[in-house]
């Protein structure tokens, strides 16, 4: 099962064909991987998850959702049908071929391959949530990736952008 989690304007109107798609093998799969893809929701349950997300929905888009369901695995399934309904999800065509998917509209920031590998290896190390710029910046100097470092020092906004958006390796793999 595909779900895309449309991108919203600051506003909060849904963007078309702006998003992420998160697959799984039933509504709850794909629930647990939106919820994993949040900032700040990894020591929630799935039930507060939805909760937050019904309550960003109405404050953030005046969007009110109504979840149904006795157990977690019909809430889930409950809760992405209201998504499609309230237009900030859609189930894409599974027969679409993978470029044609929304990701490819939100590129990453491109950054030299070594900026990039310090920046995977301060996220795999797990030691600091990757909002917090000077830990993350600290931390890939002492795990010896001096280049990613000093670009993360010296490009805040872009960092910043790249948390959010994700990283690319510049072509040519720039160093």
């Amino acid at each position: 099962m595909k779900v895309l989690i449309k991108n919203t304007a600051l506003d909060g109107r849904p963007l078309d064909g702006d998003g992420e798609v998160f697959t799984g093998r039933s509504p709850l799969d794909v629930v647990l991987a939106m919820k994993g893809a949040t900032l700040f929701s990894d020591h929630r349950d799935c039930e507060d998850y939805i909760d937050m997300v019904l309550r960003n929905a109405k404050m953030l888009a005046g969007i009110e959702l109504v979840v149904k369901g006795e157990t977690i695995e019909e809430k889930a399934a409950s809760f992405l049908d209201a998504l499609v309904a309230g237009g900030l999800a859609e189930f894409p065509d599974d027969t679409a071929k993978e470029e044609s998917t929304a990701r490819r509209h939100v590129p990453g920031v491109r950054v030299p391959a070594a900026v990039l590998e310090g920046i995977l290896a301060v996220r795999r190390c797990g030691l600091t949530n990757m909002l917090d710029r000077p830990v993350v910046a600290d931390l890939a100097e002492k795990l010896g990736f001096p280049d990613a470092a000093r670009w993360i020092e010296t490009h805040p906004r872009d960092y910043a952008e790249g948390v959010f958006r994700g990283f690319e390796a510049e072509e040519g793999g720039g160093r």
